[in-house]
């Protein structure tokens, strides 16, 4: 797992690309296919975080902007073009 800083580090810029592209998540058929690819993932540990980038991967699995760590990676960034984001309920719900 990365260090403490490098970690904090690349969730500010990460959390800078999901607000430009205004805050918005997947779909919840999106964010349970990206959900399932992480718990099957040799990388996904207990506290249902990545090994790789240390990423809480609840949260991270909504973000369009967020692809997976690994590579090459198991999921992508999406620009919404699968679905409009909103038109499933919240995965936060």
């Amino acid at each position: 797992m990365k260090g403490f800083a490098k970690m904090i580090w690349e969730f500010a810029e990460a959390l800078k690309k999901h607000g430009n592209d205004g805050f918005k998540h997947v779909t919840v058929t999106e964010y349970t296919t990206r959900m399932k690819t992480c718990v099957d993932c040799e990388h996904f540990t207990p506290s249902r975080s990545c090994g790789l980038c240390g990423c809480h991967m609840p949260v991270k699995a909504r973000w369009r902007t967020s692809q997976c760590a690994d590579n090459p990676p198991k999921w992508l960034a999406t620009n919404g073009s699968k679905g409009k984001e909103g038109t499933d309920t919240d995965p936060s719900d």
